[in-house]
């Protein structure tokens, strides 16, 4: 009697450790990743079994890197560029060292480069004041600020600040 009494006692305790027989949240946890892998496995096998169609076959061999021996597939960067024709005027003459269709060149000895230097500010003269009635735009802030020069006007032509102008513009009499 005893001894099966201790043994329903024992039941009883699994029992309650079990839960009310509804599934733990680990266990769903388990399922739901072994879910999860299995979904990753198929989707993965999706992809090795899908084909490519005849244009996708053809883009993939057209613009490879490397062909099957591990040696460039790729053209040179000049293969496709056609150059027209077209000669250098002398002393210039025709270069093509790394490039596609060349250059005309000359050595600086031969054709001085532009080697201008910047001017004194209103070196020239020509440079002149705003309008009186300049909006408050034309004035800056800082290096936005407008500078005007001396319109070269036609024969009966003046110089008129017409309204909302930074500067002067030429206009009849």
């Amino acid at each position: 009697g005893s001894h099966f009494g201790s043994s329903r006692r024992i039941d009883r305790s699994n029992r309650a450790a079990l839960g009310s027989g509804r599934p733990s949240d680990a266990m769903k946890a388990v399922v739901a990743i072994v879910l999860l892998l299995v979904a990753t496995e198929c989707s993965g096998v999706k992809v090795l079994l899908r084909r490519d169609t005849p244009e996708e076959q053809r883009l993939d061999m057209e613009y490879r890197a490397e062909d099957s021996f591990g040696k460039t597939a790729l053209t040179p960067a000049c293969a496709k560029v056609e150059c027209g024709e077209y000669s250098c005027p002398a002393p210039f003459e025709l270069k093509k060292d790394a490039t596609c269709c060349g250059y005309c060149w000359a050595p600086d000895h031969v054709v001085a480069a532009d080697r201008h230097v910047v001017t004194a500010f209103n070196a020239t003269g020509n440079v002149i004041e705003q309008c009186e009635e300049a909006p408050s735009t034309c004035k800056g802030p800082g290096a936005n600020v407008v500078r005007c020069f001396r319109p070269s006007c036609r024969n009966g032509d003046v110089p008129n600040c017409s309204p909302g102008s930074c500067c002067p513009m030429c206009t009849t009499r």
